[in-house]
């Protein structure tokens, strides 16, 4: 995707250029469309099983979800305004809510946002239906953005211009999202992606590229660590052990 620097370079080169400016406009725009079009689909198939979609039940799966709602949100102040961005079925909408911010939860799929408002109850939360890429707000709104597996779903530079734009100066993002270097995601995106009903465009991330790609949009004090090299189907049984070796993983600095 062209970026919007390289946009305006090239119209400033003459008719022919702009005209071919505007080719590449409608194919990245139908591209975008067909994205968005997979992604809603696929909300509405995990929609189906959707308590079990991220193998957070169990020993292994409660470990994961805590160490997750920890790093996310432990940032949090009472009173700041908090954008969540993809929030699925609502299990960290809740968590959320709990810290006495005032959020704005989105997601594309409105099967999944309405499992998400029917968790919620009344909680204050407010609830909208949008992709990533044209935010219905201001600029520099929110204090903070967060989201849990959400990233490698959407156009990166599309999403980071949004992000970059309602977040207000000193805000902070925080994300988990899936490490291409972990061997278990590795074969899932590779080998096993309709096994694991993965979405056609879905990916994951390899640190130093993601970072490089954050600077790129002016984000600074970035940190990217990895963590969480628990399979969720580990046995109950071998929660303890599997948890202090994986741990020796998120070491290991090229990872």
């Amino acid at each position: 995707m062209l970026s919007i620097a390289q946009i305006k370079v090239l119209k400033s080169c003459g008719e022919k250029t702009a005209y071919v400016v505007n080719f590449l406009s409608r194919l990245v725009g139908r591209h975008m469309d067909e994205r968005l079009k997979n992604e809603i689909a696929h909300g509405r198939q995990i929609a189906m099983y959707a308590e079990d979609a991220w193998g957070w039940s169990g020993r292994i799966g409660s470990l994961r979800w805590q160490r997750r709602v920890r790093m996310l949100l432990d940032g949090l102040r009472p009173g700041a305004r908090v954008l969540e961005v993809g929030c699925g079925i609502g299990l960290l909408t809740e968590e959320i809510a709990k810290r006495g911010v005032k959020v704005c939860s989105l997601d594309i799929s409105q099967e999944l946002l309405g499992k998400a408002r029917d968790r919620s109850g009344n909680r204050g939360v407010a609830f909208l239906r949008s992709s990533a890429y044209e935010l219905a707000f201001a600029d520099s709104v929110f204090d903070n953005i967060i989201g849990m597996s959400v990233l490698h779903h959407l156009d990166m530079d599309s999403a980071l211009n949004e992000f970059s734009r309602v977040l207000k100066k000193g805000g902070w993002m925080a994300f988990s999202e899936p490490n291409m270097l972990n061997p278990h995601i590795f074969c899932e995106r590779h080998f096993f992606r309709e096994r694991f009903h993965n979405s056609p465009d879905e990916t994951a991330f390899i640190r130093f590229a993601l970072k490089r790609q954050l600077k790129r949009h002016g984000f600074r004090d970035i940190e990217i660590d990895p963590f969480d090299f628990m399979y969720p189907g580990i046995p109950d049984s071998l929660a303890g052990r599997a948890e202090g070796l994986l741990k020796v993983f998120e070491k290991i600095p090229l990872v």
